[in-house]
């Protein structure tokens, strides 16, 4: 059974993975999402960097689990409700402060564990940057003659 880092790290890989359909909602939408993206990519690292010092990440965790149900909410419409709700839950468990932290703690392999957030907290930036990117209007590539 995956630990919390890998299922913080696999609900950021799957997430990214629906980077299209987010991207071509509403604008006011993809300012919601791209936002709640972007704080969760700098909560995990925030995190990370109390998990360094070997202290229990108290806020980070507590709102990363907020974070994670407005997750469900947020996504409903682009992931479907099973979905949504499936990598929220996953989120917001792999969250606990407690978990994180002991996993951390006693892991041998902390170098694995430090990459594995870095990387998630990059893939979620990533979609929060490129949610936000309005598409561009399909012009001609040819220039009209003169």
């Amino acid at each position: 059974m995956a630990g919390p880092v890998e299922t913080i790290s696999f609900v950021a890989r799957r997430l990214i993975q629906f980077e299209r359909r987010f991207a071509q909602t509403d604008l006011n939408h993809r300012r919601e999402i791209s936002s709640l993206f972007s704080q969760i990519s700098k909560t995990i690292l925030v995190m990370l960097e109390e998990l360094d010092r070997d202290h229990l990440p108290h806020k980070a965790c507590r709102d990363l689990i907020l974070y994670s149900t407005r997750i469900l909410n947020s996504t409903k419409e682009e992931l479907g409700a099973d979905e949504a709700d499936r990598l929220s839950t996953a989120f917001g468990e792999a969250c606990d402060k407690e978990k994180v932290f002991l996993e951390y703690r006693l892991s041998d392999r902390k170098e694995y564990l430090t990459e594995e957030l870095e990387k998630a907290s990059i893939l979620i930036q990533a979609l929060a940057n490129g949610i936000y990117i309005e598409p561009a209007i399909s012009e001609p590539l040819d220039p009209e003659p003169l």
